[in-house]
């Protein structure tokens, strides 16, 4: 037993099994590699994407009340605070291509027909006959250069005796990034 060697001594001098240690500790350390290099190239990423500001425009939205109505010119409508979107000729332009969600909503005096318009010659976005109040919304696909606006017949009365409550039409545009005009 004097010339037999312990048998750690054996396995750390023998020639087969040094070479495969080497290769799993090499394996190793090419994953543990790759997989910091996929940490900081996410750390980095994160870090730089937060850095960016956004390159989306403002959601073109107008909120307008109509509260008196005119012989000549219909319901008036006046907005309230509207940056994106503006009122002209008593009308709400559209600037931008897509689609829109739609409210109208209103309680009358007397019952009126009203229907609202987007373009000159194309079908009404509401049409209601002799109602006393309106609540609909809907989604329509406006282009630039549209114009929304009113359209008001009065049954057994003129347009300046009616009176509104509630008067509210809503545009808010659904699909922003596309055609746009400022």
């Amino acid at each position: 037993m004097e010339g037999v060697q312990p048998l750690n001594e054996n396995l750390e001098n023998a020639r087969g099994r040094r070479f495969p240690s080497n290769k799993l500790w090499l394996v190793v350390s090419v994953i543990q590699g790759l997989g910091l290099l996929l940490c900081l190239t996410y750390v980095f990423q994160h870090f730089y994407a937060s850095q960016m500001s956004p390159q989306n425009p403002p959601i073109e939205s107008i909120q307008v009340r109509f509260t008196k109505c005119e012989n000549k010119k219909g319901f008036i409508i006046t907005s309230t605070n509207s940056k994106t979107m503006k009122v002209q000729n008593n009308s709400v332009i559209i600037n931008c291509d897509g689609f829109y969600l739609v409210s109208l909503k209103g309680f009358f005096s007397q019952n009126i027909s009203i229907h609202l318009y987007y373009r000159n010659g194309a079908d009404s976005l509401f049409f209601h006959d002799n109602v006393k109040f309106v609540n609909s919304a809907t989604v329509a696909y406006l282009a630039y250069k549209d114009k929304v606006y009113f359209d008001v017949v009065t049954h057994n009365a003129t347009c300046e005796d009616i009176q509104v409550n509630g008067g509210e039409l809503i545009l808010i545009h659904q699909s922003p990034g596309e055609y746009c005009v400022n």
